[in-house]
């Protein structure tokens, strides 16, 4: 009975631990093996990339070991070190320990390293440095840092200062760069002059413009002289119309003493030849007010006479049966 609890338990501690021993996942596993097929066919650039993202899916040991040697065959050292270096912290096989130990100690007295030196003085507030357009860690500021050989470019900026960058090769092996990164200029602030005021000089002021010889006065002079014209010419039509009237109501009765069968008729024509006649002697009138009132504004409204208190004339009238009236007002 003992003995049998006991296989009872082996069995559930089998199961227990039987979840952690699963397959590497199918994606992972797929750009493994694309990676492999790539390495065969010497496209070590399209490898290694096959054997990173794989890696990124699943990290494991042996991945990493792969991807060391793909980017070693690809003249990578540093990256192919860092790979090596990363299996040995996952790697539990042996084998493999053993693998990426002698890796890590070949490859190591190969590297060849890059030094961005940043002095005290040439530190500023705000100073950004990059490796190839990725910031570079003040921390990696002064360190000589393993790097694959190629070509980098080492920039910089600060707030208000010129932005600096230089070019730089460094060999596959045993090579040693160092970039002084220098204090950098700063940028130069536009002032601008202050604007000199310029000294008054009474004789450069435009002497004042002579008024002319239409003053405010001749302006409304005209303007009653073209009145006195239109009340005139308005006098004339009322006269010829009356006496057309007159004419037409002595044609239908010669003799006002006399009976005569159109009385009616010629004394209406009588009465309205009156009234027009009155209406012509009022346009007559002011007519001649107006005129008369043209004249005085003319000859007193000259140049020298002008004043900005003159305000205007007014020329008026009105007539009813057998009245009529005359109104001229000038305002100053």
């Amino acid at each position: 009975m003992a003995r049998l609890t006991l296989v009872s338990i082996a069995a559930i501690s089998t199961l227990a631990v039987a979840p952690h021993a699963v397959a590497q996942n199918a994606d992972a596993e797929k750009l493994f093996g694309d990676g492999d097929a790539l390495m065969k066919q010497g496209k070590y650039s399209e490898a290694c990339d096959a054997f990173e993202a794989s890696n990124r899916i699943e990290a494991r040991a042996g991945t990493l070991i792969r991807l060391g040697e793909c980017r070693e065959a690809n003249h990578q050292l540093a990256s192919a070190w860092s790979a090596y270096k990363d299996a040995l912290v996952r790697v539990k096989d042996p084998k493999k320990k053993d693998i990426a130990t002698k890796k890590v100690a070949d490859i190591e007295p190969r590297l060849s390293y890059l030094t961005v030196t940043v002095a005290p003085d040439a530190r500023t507030d705000g100073l950004a440095i990059t490796r190839n357009g990725t910031a570079l860690d003040p921390a990696l500021w002064n360190r000589a840092a393993p790097v694959d050989g190629g070509t980098y470019r080492i920039a910089g900026s600060a707030p208000g200062h010129e932005e600096w960058s230089t070019t730089v090769e460094v060999a596959n092996e045993r090579d040693k760069v160092d970039v002084e990164v220098p204090r950098f200029k700063e940028l130069r602030k536009l002032v601008l002059p202050a604007p000199q005021e310029t000294p008054h000089d009474p004789g450069d002021e435009p002497a004042p413009k002579s008024p002319g010889m239409f003053t405010t006065k001749r302006k409304i002079a005209v303007g009653v002289a073209g009145l006195g014209v239109a009340a005139a010419a308005a006098g004339a039509l009322l006269g010829i119309q009356a006496k057309s009237l007159e004419d037409d109501a002595y044609a239908l009765c010669p003799d006002p003493a006399a009976p005569c069968a159109d009385a009616e008729s010629a004394q209406s024509k009588l009465d309205s030849a009156q009234q027009k006649a009155l209406t012509a002697n009022i346009a007559y009138g002011v007519a001649g007010a107006a005129i008369v009132g043209a004249a005085v504004l003319w000859f007193t409204g000259g140049p020298s006479a002008e004043s900005p208190e003159v305000m205007g004339a007014r020329v008026g009238g009105s007539a009813g049966p057998g009245v009529a009236k005359l109104d001229l007002t000038w305002s100053f």
